[in-house]
């Protein structure tokens, strides 16, 4: 069970990190996602970089130290972080949309996966 809750996990970092590279090669498409504009090269820039960048190195960084149950435990922190704070903007900006919800509830998964111990 130890064994395959690893490769969850690692598949989750694989996973973030592509999510990463995605947003850092289409910005534009992220950014229709999010509903946020890419329209100037600084708004791409800031997507790529603060978007892209940071999922890219919280993906990488459980991969590179090697499955270390620490760094598991602080992409699951991270990702529970952010789907609090989606669930306060939700009420706080009335967002309830569909897109929302769906990747809460990833956001939520994620963070799980990576935070329970087996």
């Amino acid at each position: 069970m130890e064994i395959a809750f690893t490769i969850i996990r690692f598949i989750v970092a694989v996973l973030t990190a592509v999510t990463g590279v995605y947003i850092v090669l289409r910005p534009e498409s992220y950014a229709k996602l999010a509903e946020f504009s890419t329209g100037n090269s600084r708004g791409r820039t800031e997507v790529k970089t603060i978007m892209g960048g940071t999922f890219i190195g919280l993906g990488v960084a459980p991969i590179i130290l090697l499955g270390s149950t620490i760094a598991f435990i602080f992409l699951g922190i991270v990702y529970l972080f952010i789907a609090a704070t989606r669930i306060l903007s939700m009420f706080v900006d009335k967002s309830f949309t569909f897109t929302n919800l769906i990747i809460l509830l990833v956001e939520m998964a994620f963070g799980l996966i990576m935070v329970i111990r087996v």
